[in-house]
């Protein structure tokens, strides 16, 4: 098998990837670096100019990119709203009231906000994370980490995220089904999580943090009350369930992610009733803030860079590692962790990788076993998400938590390959069961 035109477009995609990393370490914006990464795509891929404009255009005005881009803002919004009124500090220290673990409330919030499809949800638990840190010897780095990595434990197993409903949908399985196979992920990325961050630090609290504690009593002490103060999240959680079942039964035409957003505005409107008489500045300067433009002009570039990555035939090229079963498998591991890293996100790793997966499956002898492939395709691509630059919510955390990008990317390996394995194994024993059941 001649293997010249797959090794030459992982070549291609390694210089690019490389060529973004260099980029951000002489300081260049990250957003602009992408767009640097997008034009060496088109050129090493033989593109014309003009050619990589019209796929710069048509990305920008993509129907799907423009209600992202809605589902930014009200995401946005919404934290703005709950920390403007106070809603969120009240939440934490309430809720720290009732959790004697320190560990457990620093887990609490990413996995709580990890249940919200927002991209670049960890700036939204990073507040959180930091005060609940409070009394903690814990540098910026850990803190870093445990909230990047406990807000992703859920993305393959949760119903509400894009990339698993893509995937249900590139199958035609209900989304229930899926989640049989993946939520055994979810629960391993947990306990890797805890086990590489978590497990050494004090199981209970110091003479400092009772002091803290002691001295923030919150207003409402009853979990109730505290809980009151979650009623935006969960509107959100329960909205989209229900908007989504309104959306399809009566405005079919309409695009799905459109009943997340409603969810998302019918919260801002509690979040706004819960907080008034306690938001002084005018809405519109808690709406638009210059941390909206910056992630706009991230977002934009990611999306350019996909598209142009799959515009530019360095995927399909990769595909031909395909034409033998070890291949395949290699195939199944290799194409959705080169696009997670690639793109930073689960839809983008499905988006690119999964359509050529799935059309390469009823050709192999491994047809049969088309499920726990894919889980492990999910697996390799969630391990390639977490560990890219290109990752808005490890991007935002660092800029937050004022570390940098190497030293959590660096952080992040071991738990990362520790993740990949578990996962990987889990994919076999489904493999094995299959066969048997077969």
């Amino acid at each position: 098998m001649d293997l010249s035109e797959p090794v030459l477009a992982l070549g291609k995609l390694a210089l690019i990837f490389a060529l973004i990393l260099v980029l951000m370490r002489l300081k260049v914006t990250l957003w602009l670096s992408i767009v640097i990464g997008s034009l060496t795509v088109a050129v090493l891929a033989g593109l014309r100019l003009a050619e990589w404009l019209d796929i710069l255009l048509k990305s920008l005005t993509n129907q799907g990119f423009a209600i992202l881009m809605l589902m930014i803002f009200l995401i946005l919004l919404l934290s703005s709203v709950q920390e403007a009124s106070g809603q969120s500090r009240k939440m934490v220290r309430g809720l720290a009231y009732h959790l004697l673990s320190p560990r457990l409330r620093l887990v609490l919030f990413p996995a709580l906000v990890g249940l919200l499809p927002m991209p670049g949800g960890a700036l939204f638990s990073c507040p959180m994370v930091k005060a609940m840190a409070q009394g903690m010897d814990i540098t910026n780095k850990r803190q870093s980490l445990i909230n990047y990595w406990f807000r992703h434990i859920w993305e393959l197993a949760w119903p509400l995220y894009p990339g698993y409903v893509l995937v249900c949908a590139l199958l035609n399985i209900p989304l229930t089904k899926l989640w049989l196979y993946t939520f055994p992920v979810a629960m391993a990325a947990f306990g890797v999580g805890w086990f590489f961050f978590m497990r050494n630090l004090p199981s209970s609290m110091t003479e400092q943090q009772e002091r803290i504690l002691a001295a923030e009593k919150p207003e409402e002490k009853s979990l109730g009350e505290v809980l009151l103060h979650a009623l935006p999240i969960a509107v959100v959680l329960i909205g989209a369930v229900v908007f989504g079942i309104l959306f399809d039964r009566l405005f079919p035409q309409l695009p799905g992610p459109l009943a997340f957003c409603a969810s998302l505005v019918a919260a801002i409107g509690v979040a706004l009733r819960q907080g008034r008489g306690e938001i002084m500045k005018p809405l519109r300067k808690i709406a638009f803030t210059p941390n909206i433009g910056r992630i706009f002009l991230l977002m934009a570039a990611i999306y350019v860079f996909k598209d142009t990555v799959a515009g530019s035939g360095l995927i399909a090229s990769l595909s031909q590692l395909s034409d033998s079963g070890a291949m395949l498998v290699l195939s199944f591991i290799l194409l959705p962790f080169v696009s997670g890293l690639l793109t930073g996100l689960c839809v983008g790793f499905v988006g690119l990788s999964f359509p050529l997966l799935i059309g390469l499956l009823p050709h192999s002898p491994l047809q049969a076993y088309t499920l726990p492939m894919l889980v492990l395709a999910m697996v390799a691509g969630n391990c390639g998400q977490l560990l890219t630059p290109v990752h808005v919510c490890l991007v935002v955390t660092a800029e937050f938590f004022t570390t940098t990008l190497p030293e959590l990317l660096r952080s992040l390996l071991l738990p990362v390959m520790a993740l990949g394995l578990v996962g990987s194994l889990w994919a076999l024993l489904l493999f094995l069961f299959t066969a048997f059941r077969v």
